[in-house]
């Protein structure tokens, strides 16, 4: 049966409440078995009877929590079958052991009640009463006993007593685990909104650090980020270095979350106004390595970042670039042809005294450079296969076609891809065109 498909049968997925439910199970058999030994004994029954309902009451626990670890959802079959099985069960034996109206009442009031208090609902009590008197039904045909056979007093007394409170303890159990459970999902509500809230927040702050677009000048520029839910860390920035020279970054921190957009902004903060010393920013390897050195992982978290660096020179129409464990720029010429812009480096804050290279390419008129980071093309499909590098450099030749003109056509088509869902890491292009 479909409903006892489970892949991870590993019992610390069991939920909560079916654990505790199974415990209060084992405890309500154990306050059950003595008193009603002590009825069947003055009844005169047979030794077959204390077999029987030993074996129930023993068994059932074990049966119940293991049927319930079978199941693709657990918990959902321990409200829909479990407890309304367990509750016909036990009142097959009601025409033996609460041979007396007032102990039914007692015994009903008693399973009702907490199931009330603790927010059961109305169809939680229906639901057990209509298992209990089914059970009783049951139990009368097939036991064939009636309610006048004589019981002492003092037996009805306790046995009365016993029956109520193990019922009692059993759905005080179940109301109590449903409470904390109830009041855990909404702590966890809460502290899920407020880590949004920061997530947004961090999002926003990083959003306004971004330059905006470029559409005059030998150089044109434009760009897509759009932040993962979990905020990863990438950033990118531009800026005139000097009347020939124009700088193009684009960076990813490793990890997701607040610090690592912090990070990132941290490094913007010292690329853009130009502010480490003893560097030329116009030699891409020279500022590789110098952020290598300001921002060792040691001392911010253990986090790094990789990084794409050109600079463009206007005069002589060359770019010189470096990257450091980045994806390759791509550099498309009018007819289509693609240039992998990429040099062997390591990332910045993997380790000190890292020698970095650079290289340099001419820049035709009307090419375009595309500079992005992984989360462009790490994308799982439709099918479950995972995209690659390989696919989005052919998609990105395409873009000279209708169909993928501007970046926000190639992000939908992108998005397709991964059956419209949002993307497990930010998604961040940026495109130069070189007049």
């Amino acid at each position: 049966m479909a409903i006892f498909t489970r892949k991870n049968m590993d019992l610390s997925s069991v939920p909560f409440l079916v654990k505790n439910n199974y415990f209060g199970r084992i405890i309500y058999a154990l306050l059950m078995i003595p008193p009603t030994f002590s009825i069947f004994y003055q009844r005169g029954l047979a030794y077959h009877f204390y077999l029987f309902f030993f074996m129930h009451f023993a068994l059932y626990p074990h049966l119940a929590f293991f049927l319930a670890h079978l199941t693709k959802n657990p918990k959902k079959f321990e409200l829909t079958f479990i407890m309304n099985a367990e509750h016909f069960f036990a009142g097959l034996w009601l025409p033996i052991m609460l041979f007396n109206p007032l102990m039914m009442f007692l015994g009903f009031i008693s399973s009702t009640s907490v199931a009330m208090l603790g927010g059961g609902g109305i169809s939680l009590v229906c639901t057990k009463t209509i298992s209990w008197i089914c059970g009783g039904i049951a139990g009368g045909i097939f036991w064939g006993f009636n309610f006048s056979s004589e019981i002492s007093s003092s037996t009805m007394l306790w046995t009365g007593i016993t029956i109520f409170g193990g019922i009692f303890f059993t759905n005080l159990i179940w109301v109590r685990t449903n409470k904390i459970i109830i009041s855990t999902r909404k702590d966890l509500k809460e502290q899920k909104t407020k880590l949004d809230e920061e997530l947004t927040e961090a999002a926003d702050y990083v959003k306004t650090m971004l330059p905006s677009p470029i559409s005059e000048g030998p150089v044109y520029i434009e760009w897509l980020f759009v932040p993962s839910a979990s905020l990863g860390g990438d950033a990118f920035g531009y800026n005139w270095l000097d009347d020939n020279h124009f700088a193009i970054y684009l960076l990813d921190v490793s990890g997701h979350g607040v610090g690592a957009a912090f990070l990132s902004v941290s490094v913007l903060n010292v690329l853009r106004p130009e502010s480490l010393t003893d560097i030329d920013f116009k030699i891409p390897n020279q500022v590789l390595g110098k952020l290598n050195m300001t921002f060792q992982g040691e001392k911010h978290n253990d986090m790094f970042f990789t990084l794409w660096y050109g600079v463009y020179n206007v005069p002589t129409r060359t770019l010189t670039y470096a990257s450091a464990g980045h994806p390759p720029a791509l550099l498309l010429s009018k007819g289509s042809n693609i240039t992998h812009l990429k040099t062997r480096n390591f990332v910045i804050g993997g380790m000190l005294n890292v020698e970095y290279e650079q290289k340099i390419q001419s820049v035709d008129a009307g090419t375009s450079l595309y500079v992005f980071s992984d989360g462009v093309y790490e994308i799982k499909t439709r099918d479950g296969s995972m995209w690659g590098f390989r696919e989005y450099t052919s998609l990105l030749s395409d873009l000279d076609s209708n169909k993928y003109n501007s970046l926000d056509n190639l992000y939908n088509e992108t998005l397709q891809l991964s059956k419209g869902e949002a993307f497990e890491d930010d998604y961040t292009i940026l495109r130069a065109r070189f007049i």
